[in-house]
């Protein structure tokens, strides 16, 4: 990476950038749902308050950060952390800016936070996206628990 890539809590008027990366990386997802486009923006941004509610009410506090490159927003990483582990709620990059070795780098950061913290990085993957899952595993991610929809995902320290 030539420029530097920095994070900063997310807030509020991060809003429109979070619902425009949460559709970026879900609507290949929907490709296959036969939906006029107002209804599909409507199934978005009803899927994204949603996660939004879901994500801030379960873990509450600082680790959501957003991703910046030049000092501009290209993706987030949420982590939650305890004095039991370190949970990877999120990490998401626009399409523009994946496979271009950012998200490893900050992933590498949490895992080695929480290794000197004495604690696992536990996260889970969607079933459909082996992406992800290649992904984790190249970083030392084991499965540990898996069902239809979701791979269970753990890095000891």
């Amino acid at each position: 990476m030539s420029s530097p890539v920095t994070l900063r809590p997310a807030t509020e008027q991060d809003d429109p950038f979070l619902y425009d990366l949460f559709k970026a990386v879900r609507m290949p997802d929907f490709a296959h749902v036969p939906l006029a486009p107002e209804q599909l923006e409507g199934l978005m941004k009803m899927q994204y308050a949603g996660q939004k509610f879901s994500y801030s009410t379960q873990y509450p506090g600082p680790g959501h950060d957003i991703i910046l490159l030049d000092d501009a927003p290209i993706g987030r990483i949420w982590v939650h952390r305890s004095d039991s582990e370190h949970l990877l709620v999120d990490i998401a990059l626009m399409p523009a800016f994946q496979n271009r070795g950012i998200g490893a780098v900050l992933l590498q950061d949490v895992i080695a936070a929480a290794t000197l913290a004495g604690v696992p990085v536990k996260c889970s993957v969607a079933a459909t996206n082996p992406g992800s899952l290649r992904f984790h595993q190249r970083l030392g991610f084991q499965v540990v628990a898996q069902d239809m929809m979701y791979y269970e995902l753990e890095h000891q320290p």
